[in-house]
């Protein structure tokens, strides 16, 4: 369970990472909203999983 965790975290980082590329005009803005947002989204899940992990124990 830490591990898938840590693994959607990372996966969230890298969403919002991305969505750096806006200022860049590199990406339009609705796809920067959606990659901000789902990125701390799935950051959020990440961590849940991980503190239920470690209630869990």
């Amino acid at each position: 369970m830490k591990k898938l965790s840590w693994a959607l975290s990372a996966i969230g980082v890298l969403l919002i990472l991305s969505s750096l590329l806006y200022p860049l005009n590199i990406i339009e803005k609705s796809t920067f909203t959606y990659l901000l947002l789902g990125g701390a989204l799935i950051m959020f899940i990440g961590s849940m999983i991980r503190t239920y992990a470690i209630l869990k124990k």
